[in-house]
């Protein structure tokens, strides 16, 4: 009889086993993460470093007239992103603050969404786009290692 509670006992633990592991719901933390949070990890990493401001292009425009842009040549302009989410720059005196690369190419930087329009190893272009009174207002940043 104890030969029986004690084959009936494994089989229920054995049972229980399997169910538990049979029912877990697929946690895509547990397996690295989605395919969007691979890729916003990706370019976490490409961006952190320092990066020289090489062009600064604001483009202005108003209903159907032509744009009206500027053509900035920056002197000695520096971003450094590092990993604790936290960028030194000099673009508006000299700064420290938080920034944030989300999914969707988006980085938030100043409290404002820019759009990463290129990012490589040697090449981060950002752009940040706001609307007023019918009047669009775009400012494109181009770095370089």
């Amino acid at each position: 009889m104890k030969t029986n509670k004690f084959s009936a006992t494994i089989f229920l633990i054995i049972a229980i086993l399997t169910l538990g592991t049979a029912c877990k719901k697929d946690n895509p933390d547990q397996e690295g993460g989605s395919e969007e949070d691979k890729i916003v990890q990706v370019m976490r990493q490409k961006i952190l470093g320092r990066w020289n401001l090489v062009e600064f292009i604001e483009e202005t425009k108003t209903g159907n007239e032509p744009p009206e842009v500027i053509n900035n040549d920056p002197k000695n302009v520096y971003f450094d992103f590092s990993a604790n989410g936290r960028v030194k720059t000099n673009a508006e005196g000299e700064d420290e603050l938080p920034y944030e690369v989300k999914a969707n190419n988006k980085l938030l930087l100043w409290e404002n969404e820019q759009t990463i329009v290129e990012l490589t190893a040697n090449k981060l272009t950002f752009r940040n786009t706001a609307s007023s009174e019918g009047t669009t207002y775009t400012q494109t940043y181009f770095l370089t290692r």
